[in-house]
């Protein structure tokens, strides 16, 4: 399903990870783990395919548009759009069905369909971001510290998301929570 294969992030000297191996597949749920600076968030946009590696290789079944889903805090949100707009918007560039309704049910935000995301708490951003990231049902669900903005609500919800993913397919999440390792059924440490 997501095979990487000595995957290495350098920037300018400083290699932030080097000779990173490792796959999963349908039921997997992987905890990159490492303190602060160890490179975990980097590791996660490199496999969404948002900044390159410098070296190794990310091999990924299907298309990276529906296959991956993303959720991370530092995500931009536009601020004109409603949060029914976000998934419409999501949607499209996918080429899947919005699912609004469903996803904000999903989330605890159906409520919130017509609000601004200016006008949005953390939480409420964090909980539109997890919606959009598993609008199209993808293999493979990465999530970067996805409680860190969340109430125990929010928390729990993660952990139902994360369920849920391991019965269609693979969880990858970046995290230091002890609640959120729990989640996991491997675990790849990073160090400098």
């Amino acid at each position: 399903m997501l095979v990487v294969d000595s995957l290495g992030k350098r920037y300018g000297r400083r290699w932030i990870f080097r000779q990173i191996s490792f796959s999963v597949s349908i039921g997997d749920r992987l905890a990159i783990l490492g303190h602060n600076g160890s490179g975990k968030s980097t590791l996660l946009k490199s496999l969404a395919g948002l900044i390159p590696p410098t070296e190794g290789t990310i091999k990924l079944d299907g298309d990276s548009r529906i296959s991956l889903g993303y959720a991370a805090l530092e995500m931009a949100l536009y601020p004109q759009l409603s949060v029914a707009e976000h998934l419409q918007l999501s949607a499209d560039l996918r080429g899947v069905p919005a699912r609004t309704d469903e996803l904000l049910k999903r989330v605890n935000l159906e409520y919130a369909a017509d609000y601004l995301a200016s006008a949005l708490s953390t939480g409420m951003k964090a909980r539109l971001k997890l919606a959009m990231a598993i609008q199209p049902e993808p293999k493979v669900l990465l999530l970067d510290e996805p409680g860190a903005s969340l109430d125990e609500a929010g928390r729990t919800l993660v952990q139902e998301i994360a369920e849920e993913q391991a019965s269609r397919g693979a969880l990858i999440v970046a995290t230091n929570e002890p609640q959120e390792r729990r989640l996991a059924t491997h675990e790849l440490v990073l160090a400098e």
